[in-house]
């Protein structure tokens, strides 16, 4: 028993001289068939494999169909630990250093992840490649309602490409994840529910003074053709946004504090207050309505809606099992407001 033993101790010790000598194990090279996230390191110091790796991760490259972009490990939020990386060689023994030079291992850079730094990563990207979806709408051209058919969009999956970015394993290229945006509005729908129909109504007359003039017309732009499916809320703000001067609107008198004073955007609440009234001869549900504080001459007392942005809204809901369409006319120093709905709506 104990010659048997001995006998192979002997092999071992000759296998090991053996290969020592002949260059297969030595303590400053790695063995052969080692790779380190793909990267053949084989029979490299520890210097050169850790060189060789560093230059392959470099930049990391992400493709899509028609996008292109590289950035660093350290932009993405992803830090290699490369000394601890390469320790994985210190605590192997002799028997399984030789057991390496005869079967391929892969081995794994050391990571960690600054997930806030990966979340800014991936907004940056989605920011390049995202395409929203449009909606089918339509406007009336010539007294007709004409359809402008829907666009499909697209956007990154962001919750995949963190998970392939935190896995194991670390590439030097990635695809990109892509899905497509489905619109919530398509043609076929609006072509059955079509607004074509005439709910309501209201014309206001208002002071022809170009700064508010001008702020009137930039509401009833942002307002025109909008489109409020069955069920959905109408927020005056979300649709006509901030009344600040990027968006070109002048100084004007606006009321604030009980009384009246120069503002941005003055004029703005009779497109509110006009579109309050066609509401209600619609018969459609007001969520949210504000009065003045103080008495105004263009909508019978009570019928105003007061609108500041952040503070006051006028929102209403289109309780109708139809389409909604918002649009306006302007005629010398008369302002008129429609709401359209299906033919469904009006039966």
């Amino acid at each position: 028993m104990w010659k048997k033993i001995s006998f192979y101790l002997m092999v071992v010790v000759l296998l090991t001289s053996s290969l020592v000598l002949a260059g297969f194990i030595s303590p400053r090279l790695i063995p052969a068939n080692v790779f380190m996230e793909g990267v053949d390191i084989s029979n490299l110091t520890f210097e050169e494999a850790e060189k060789k790796v560093k230059e392959e991760f470099v930049e990391i490259y992400f493709t899509s169909e028609n996008y292109h972009c590289s950035f660093t490990p350290e932009e993405i939020g992803i830090k290699i630990n490369y000394e601890e990386s390469f320790k994985v060689f210190q605590n192997r023994n002799l028997r399984e250093l030789i057991a390496l030079n005869f079967e391929k291992t892969e081995l794994y850079l050391q990571k960690s992840f600054d997930m806030a730094k990966m979340d800014q990563f991936l907004h940056i990207l989605s920011e390049e490649i995202n395409v929203p979806s449009q909606d089918a709408t339509g406007e009336f051209i010539n007294g007709e309602f004409v359809i402008i058919p829907e666009k499909a969009g697209k956007k990154v999956n962001t919750g995949l490409l963190k998970e392939m970015l935190t896995a194991q394993v670390l590439k030097k290229c990635y695809s990109i994840p892509i899905e497509k945006e489905e619109p919530k509005l398509k043609s076929k729908e609006l072509e059955k529910l079509k607004p074509d129909t005439l709910l309501g109504e209201y014309t206001t007359k208002f002071v022809e003074i170009y700064n508010r003039t001008e702020n009137i017309k930039l509401a009833c732009q942002a307002l025109k053709n909008t489109l409020i499916l069955s069920g959905e809320i109408f927020s005056f703000n979300d649709t006509v946004g901030p009344r600040d001067a990027e968006k070109g609107y002048l100084n004007a008198m606006i009321i604030s504090g009980g009384k009246f004073v120069p503002g941005l955007g003055g004029g703005v609440c009779q497109v509110s207050s006009t579109l309050y009234k066609a509401v209600l001869l619609a018969d459609l549900e007001v969520i949210e309505r504000h009065p003045h504080s103080l008495q105004i001459d263009y909508v019978p007392p009570g019928k105003d809606a007061a609108v500041s942005y952040g503070l006051k809204d006028f929102k209403f809901k289109n309780n109708t099992p139809g389409i909604l369409l918002l649009d306006y006319e302007i005629k010398g120093n008369y302002l008129t407001i429609r709401i359209y709905g299906s033919s469904v709506s009006a039966q």
